[in-house]
């Protein structure tokens, strides 16, 4: 049972702080309730949705990038645009092009041109390409867009022909620092292109943009490649455009192409399947430009004023690329590695300030029937029969962004994202777990039948199970028998002996009776309350069941229920429990359920924990005292013992997901599930410095073996990492 993450990475302090406002907000909401006597209304869970935003920050946010307004004096002095680099520098001084270059460079390019379609060299290939993209760069800040991309275009060509005109007997090396620097000239000059087609024509398949003039242009060819070659797009966005903030990792790769943002567009009618597609899918892209053959032949005229119409047309084809899913093409026989951003794009999809506030969490906490659409199983990328699915379950009053951390490093991992395709669990987190464990079990068997129908993807029976708090129950829950143990808490007769409404009875029947998924191989859960909370107390309960709207077959149905069968009923806890915060309660009889259950699951399970750790501030020198768990969810409740590992983070509940050692602990556990699969290499990774398993974690030489901010000498004798 979480409290909420209010930013990304925050500091202990500001994170207590937020903290402390929220729950002020939800006292303060609280006694406005019982001020007006009775349930919270619609205007006063407002006031609570209204209050989360204002006491908590964005979790992940783009910026967008500031750049100077384009007036050619103020541009001078307020940027710094390059000149030509020493190579080049003694390139013109060596024709004697210096003082004509400072004079006219049109001429100069237009002359470099001339001698390297006849004498062609490495040194006049690059020197032509980086004076166009200065000169290029200069138009643009002049206003003079035609010429800016008649030169950017050149820039482009003769950065490509460096690279990888097979016609040329040029020694190439990647040792040359000029070469990385022809690799930036055709990224910057590409993504100044990819800049212009953005605003004046957008992309799509198939469609031909001519860039550029007479003098000199390019006309492409738009391809998209691999899974998203079908797809519609509503926008495109340069990478560059936007910086990413609140997130530590930023994942980029080095190479050719211009990275995007690609915006999908929301498809109704295309397949079965768009309804788990978030409305908008922002996905990494990366665009690459293939140059064609060049038809003119040669000439071996050299003048050193050049006719404008000396030059023509370019035949290109601008490809782009699922980083995700590619990343390396190959150019004229050669592989080559694409430039990528995975962060950026991610992070973008969050600027809705209504899902990255989290008020959405706030909003399906409160009211349960709140946006009911929003609720079930989410894809950001199309299903493949090839993948495993890895589904990520948020706990109490969170969402699937939360996961954007743990997302954000997980894909990162090429094993990982060749292997695995993510899914995101969202529910109404105020009802009981058993309840959203048993529409979760629904909805798991309602996509595998729309997916694999005729139940041969085998990639479906190894599905991997990650869940949070009381996200970590739920998934538990699918891996279990619930035999006659789940209903006994309630009765000793049999459902059918039941009276009342026969749908009702059908649902208790699936809520208390259930058999485990056979399609889920794995479980790895993070700071989940087995055992309850002492968070729920009386005061949380009472706020809990004036605020909170549940639905009516909870709040209604199985009440009246519990009421026509008081007979045969031998508690009636588990019928009338109406919140989640009431359904955690330590001795619940539904969570002594569970643990029982758990003893004949077979499903391989791993347990992630939280233990903080406080040192007084009057005795400096004394030992970091180690806390009872993570603040929300004591050791002895968190601890699994059917686990096969059980790792120890120092870290509070609510980051405990977003924690970089449990992120390196679940892409551990993810690596070792595919090893097991025979998809890769089965492969030993080292133990972290300063963060190790105690033998048992509820001794208390257990207790003692805390985590610290580096290795000590006990931490680092050979003990093992895991249990």
């Amino acid at each position: 049972m979480a409290a909420r993450s209010f930013s990304a990475v925050p500091g202990p302090g500001n994170r207590c702080a937020k903290l402390r406002m929220a729950s002020l907000a939800c006292l303060m909401v609280g006694i406005l309730t019982f001020i007006s006597g009775g349930c919270a209304s619609t205007s006063t869970q407002l006031r609570l949705i209204r209050a989360s935003a204002i006491a908590t920050e964005s979790l992940v946010s783009v910026r967008k990038v500031r750049r100077l307004p384009r007036f050619p004096l103020l541009y001078r002095i307020a940027t710094n645009i390059p000149g030509p680099s020493e190579r080049t520098e003694l390139l013109l001084r060596k024709y004697n092009l210096t003082r004509q270059y400072d004079q006219d460079p049109e001429i100069v390019i237009q002359w470099l041109q001339q001698w390297t379609r006849t004498s062609p060299s490495m040194a006049g290939i690059h020197g032509l390409a980086e004076i166009a993209e200065i000169q290029a760069s200069w138009s643009e800040a002049a206003g003079d867009s035609e010429r800016a991309a008649r030169l950017y275009a050149t820039a482009v060509i003769h950065a490509y022909q460096f690279l990888f005109d097979s016609k040329l007997d040029l020694a190439r090396t990647a040792y040359d620092p000029h070469f990385r620097d022809i690799c930036d000239i055709y990224n910057r000059a590409l993504e100044a292109l990819i800049r212009d087609v953005i605003v004046k024509e957008g992309f799509k398949q198939g469609n031909t943009i001519l860039v550029g003039n007479g003098q000199q242009a390019i006309e492409l060819k738009i391809e998209f490649k691999g899974r998203w070659r079908d797809q519609e797009f509503a926008r495109f966005e340069l990478v560059s455009d936007y910086e990413a903030h609140g997130i530590d990792n930023q994942h980029h790769t080095y190479g050719l192409g211009v990275p995007l943002i690609a915006v999908r567009k929301h498809q109704d009618d295309r397949s079965q399947l768009e309804k788990y597609y978030p409305p908008e899918i922002t996905i990494p892209m990366t665009a690459f430009l293939h140059l064609l053959s060049d038809p003119r032949q040669n000439s071996n005229q050299l003048p050193l004023k050049v006719n404008s119409d000396s030059n023509s047309t370019r035949q290109a084809v601008l490809t782009l690329y699922d980083p995700l899913e590619q990343t390396l093409v190959t150019a004229e026989s050669q592989t080559v590695p694409l430039e990528s951003d995975i962060t950026t794009p991610l992070a973008y999809g969050l600027r809705d300030p209504f899902i990255n506030k989290e008020m959405f969490a706030t909003a399906s906490l409160i009211n349960a029937e709140f946006a009911p659409d929003s609720h079930g199983l989410f894809m950001l990328e199309p299903f493949d029969p090839d993948k495993i699915p890895v589904v990520l379950v948020h706990g109490f009053w969170s969402s699937p962004v939360t996961w954007f951390h743990m997302y954000n490093d997980l894909l990162a991992n090429q094993d990982i994202r060749e292997n695995c395709q993510f899914w995101f669990y969202s529910y109404p987190t105020g009802q009981p777990f058993w309840v959203s464990a048993q529409q979760m079990r629904r909805d798991l068997a309602k996509i595998r039948q729309e997916v694999d129908p005729v139940g041969d993807a085998m990639s479906l029976d190894q599905m991997v199970l990650v869940g949070h708090s009381m996200g970590g129950l739920m998934s538990i829950m699918q891996t279990i028998d619930s035999g006659d143990e789940f209903w006994k808490t309630i009765s000793d007769e049999s459902i059918e002996s039941l009276k009342g409404d026969p749908d009702v009875i059908e649902l208790v029947r699936d809520t208390f009776y259930f058999r485990r998924n056979r399609s889920v191989d794995r479980v790895i859960t993070l700071a989940t309350p087995f055992r309850g909370s002492e968070f729920s107390n009386m005061a949380t309960q009472w706020v809990s069941k004036k605020l909170f709207t549940l639905p009516s077959i909870l709040t209604n149905d199985f009440g009246s229920l519990a009421k026509q069968n008081k007979d045969k009923l031998k508690s009636t806890a588990c019928l009338t429990t109406m919140t989640s915060i009431d359904s955690l309660a330590p001795g619940h009889p539904m969570l002594k359920a569970v643990v029982v259950a758990q003893q004949s699951n077979p499903v391989k399970t791993h347990n992630i924990i939280g233990r903080l750790e406080s040192k007084s501030f009057f005795n400096i020198s004394s030992k970091p005292k180690t806390l009872d768990g993570d603040g929300v969810v004591s050791i002895e409740s968190a601890t699994n013992e059917m686990a096969e590992t059980e790792k120890f983070v120092a870290v509070e509940h609510s980051d405990i997901h977003q924690h970089i050692g449990s992120i390196a602990e679940v892409q551990r556990i993810l690596l070792q599930h595919l090893a097991e699969h025979n998809r890769i290499r089965p492969r030993q990774i080292p133990e972290i410095p300063g963060i190790r398993q105690a033998a048992n974690p509820r001794s208390e030489a257990g207790n003692n073996d805390s985590i610290s901010a580096g290795p000590t000498s006990e931490q680092n004798s050979p003990t093992s990492l895991y249990r």
